[in-house]
């Protein structure tokens, strides 16, 4: 069984692996970095401030508050773009790895298929030259 797992490490595509994973790090770096700096950020205002007035005030916190969820939207969307870029990333490379996973099946089968030959052909000699 080590065998089968040493051809198929063999199969790979070290090299596109290789060029591959620091993209892949830096983004699931800065995809865990935008979560859980998401997670620790404050709400802008608290639940009691729900109340506008509509002096000069009240409506330049309003202006105030609706270009800092108009910040936080394009940030927002910024993330999502980058997770579907890293998501497209490991699509590409899962299906890479199911292609060759898919070309080893198919060498293992020919093996088996070779060595059971294998086995009749030997076992017809030795049979012929045993009644000899």
């Amino acid at each position: 069984m080590a065998i089968g797992w040493i051809n198929a490490l063999r199969v790979i595509p070290w090299k596109d692996v290789l060029e591959a994973a620091p993209g892949m790090v830096k983004g699931a770096k800065r995809l865990f970095t935008a979560a859980k700096d998401e997670t620790n950020s404050q709400p802008m205002a608290d639940s009691s401030s729900t109340m506008v007035s509509f002096d000069a005030e009240g409506l330049a916190n309003l202006d105030n508050r609706v270009r800092h969820l108009q910040a936080k939207i394009i940030e927002l969307n910024s993330d999502h773009n980058s997770s579907a870029k890293l998501i497209k990333s490991l699509a590409e490379q899962n299906a890479h790895v199911v292609n060759v996973i898919e070309v080893l099946k198919v060498r293992i089968k020919i093996l088996i298929y070779m060595c059971v030959l294998l086995a009749i052909t030997l076992s017809t000699l030795i049979f012929v030259v045993v009644l000899k």
